[in-house]
């Protein structure tokens, strides 16, 4: 992947560009000195608004915990909108959280009560495109969304968790990554696809250090996610 990084330093005010090649793999930091320059298309545009708008909303806010509307008590999630459609089995004792402003044309987020910083969300916007590989592989995607997260104000470096990959059946990207900021350390779990025009991203969050500890039941959780 080739792009256009900023060089900066804490010591030095001036920063200058340059030019890099660079392919993300498991474990492969970006820290607060690489900025991406690119101008991007309308499509890229439209991804990176969306990823990026999905990432800062799951690590900055809070939002009060309303009823989840399922077929029963803690099971399925089904959400169905014009030219949308999927579901979701949260994990037992989440609850739906009520997003005061609408950023994006579908948005729903779940949270353990009592527990700060343990998050699902899912987000749906229309993208002009009909597939993720017209978009990149989910290597160039993983750079161009750690590169955003890491431009965010107060982090200060990203470190991709394992290596991403597309989910052979559904065409989904997972890309998973460790944010270290002044808000602390945290892990999110991203499932990214594309079907009839709509951009889908579920966002897992939880603070790394419970980590190992939830994954489990975090990650059960997420594989429940299927369009419909």
């Amino acid at each position: 992947l080739t792009t256009n990084v900023w060089s900066c330093s804490s010591h030095d005010l001036s920063c200058h560009p340059r030019v890099v090649d660079f392919k993300l793999n498991a474990h492969d930091e970006i820290k607060i000195d690489a900025a991406n320059t690119v101008k991007p298309t309308t499509k890229r545009r439209q991804f990176l608004q969306s990823t990026a708008a999905v990432a800062t909303t799951m690590a900055t806010s809070s939002f009060p915990l309303v009823s989840i509307a399922s077929d029963e008590t803690q099971g399925e999630f089904k959400k169905q909108g014009k030219g949308y459609a999927y579901k979701i089995t949260p994990p037992p004792g989440f609850s739906q959280s009520k997003k005061p402003v609408k950023t994006h044309l579908d948005e729903v987020i779940f949270a353990l009560e009592g527990v700060r910083g343990y998050t699902i969300g899912i987000t749906v916007d229309p993208v002009r495109l009909s597939s993720l590989s017209e978009f990149g592989t989910p290597e160039e995607i993983a750079a161009k969304i750690v590169t955003a997260e890491v431009n965010r104000d107060g982090v200060f470096k990203v470190t991709l968790y394992k290596d991403p990959v597309e989910d052979s059946a559904t065409g989904a990207y997972e890309i998973d990554y460790v944010s270290d900021g002044k808000r602390g350390t945290k892990h999110f779990v991203t499932r990214t696809l594309v079907k009839d025009g709509m951009l889908y991203v579920l966002t897992g969050q939880v603070k790394q250090e419970e980590f190992e500890d939830r994954e489990k039941e975090l990650l059960s959780s997420i594989n429940t996610f299927q369009l419909v």
